[in-house]
């Protein structure tokens, strides 16, 4: 069995922008829809939407997400 891809689990990690589930990665801080699987250790399984290697923020993000809206108005 191949590894999987994992995010912390925590209050930024795995966020609700819209009706799925997501997260944010770190080179343009660009929200992206992912799939995810099982909870283990403060882990969450990521299935689908992330590429291994790739960095994702993992505090902080709803910052990001408000600095964003606020550049939108």
């Amino acid at each position: 069995m191949g590894q999987k891809l994992a995010v912390p689990e925590g209050p930024s990690s795995i966020q609700e922008f819209g009706k799925w589930p997501s997260l944010i990665k770190v080179r343009r801080f660009e929200p992206r829809e992912v799939k995810v699987g099982s909870k283990v250790e403060g882990y969450y399984e990521v299935v689908k939407g992330l590429k291994a290697g790739e960095r994702v923020v993992t505090s902080a993000n709803f910052l990001i997400d408000s600095e964003s809206k606020l550049k939108r108005l």
